[in-house]
């Protein structure tokens, strides 16, 4: 029998995951369809695991995504006594360096190679990021089997930004991750970056994100990949 590998990537660290609106409704879309396929599909395993690193923006900075949505979903399912049984077999790993989607893949994906974990792989991941994600999820991991799974949960105002700044940003953004795919050095240049980016992000402070958002990938992006 195999197994189900569920990856939910992470979008930040809110100053307290256990009252954000966007992060409770994300994961718990990702928990009820998780249950559903696992219900479904009766794997020897379920693994699922989260992945995101140190992208706090609050001091002193030290929170990963991936540990943020683990305390979220610790505390959720303490609420469920009825789902005790099918909790209780869930294999819950972390991924605590990306930085980026990208990221997420690439070091998801050593996880599971040190682990030899294989199996039937889901992805979660936010909404207007879904075609870069599915792209990006061909070309990391060498399975037939991949299902993503684009959850609309963001109410910020980064949602509602320019709907063709969006698509302009998603474009740049997926020929950034092809070219940091290219080769060690490449990808060496794009992870510098993405640590360039959340100095700058904590500079702006959590109150001006979505103008840092907006001048980050206007301004740095273009340059790095003209």
């Amino acid at each position: 029998m195999s197994s189900n590998i569920f990856i939910i990537c992470g979008y930040g660290v809110p100053k307290d995951i256990l009252k954000d609106e966007n992060y409770t409704f994300y994961l718990k879309t990702v928990f009820n369809t998780l249950y559903d396929i696992a219900e479904k599909t009766k794997p020897a395993k379920n693994y699922v695991i989260f992945s995101g690193g140190k992208t706090d923006c609050f001091k002193p900075y030290t929170r990963t995504e991936a540990g943020e949505m683990i305390r979220f979903f610790t505390a959720y399912l303490a609420t469920k006594r009825y789902l005790k049984d099918f909790t209780r077999d869930l294999i819950v790993l972390s991924e605590k360096r990306a930085l980026s989607t990208l990221e997420n893949f690439i070091y998801t994906k050593a996880i599971l190679d040190k682990r030899a974990i294989g199996g039937c792989l889901y992805i979660f991941c936010e909404k207007t990021r879904e075609t870069r994600v599915k792209i990006l999820a061909k070309k990391v991991f060498n399975n037939k089997h991949v299902s993503v799974f684009a959850v609309d949960f963001d109410t910020s105002p980064n949602r509602y930004l320019d709907p063709a700044f969006l698509a302009k940003k998603e474009k740049k953004m997926l020929a950034f991750d092809l070219w940091a795919l290219e080769n060690a050095n490449n990808f060496k240049k794009y992870h510098a970056l993405y640590k360039k980016r959340m100095a700058y992000f904590r500079r702006a402070e959590p109150k001006h994100h979505t103008e840092a958002v907006r001048t980050w990938w206007e301004e740095e992006i273009g340059k790095a990949i003209t």
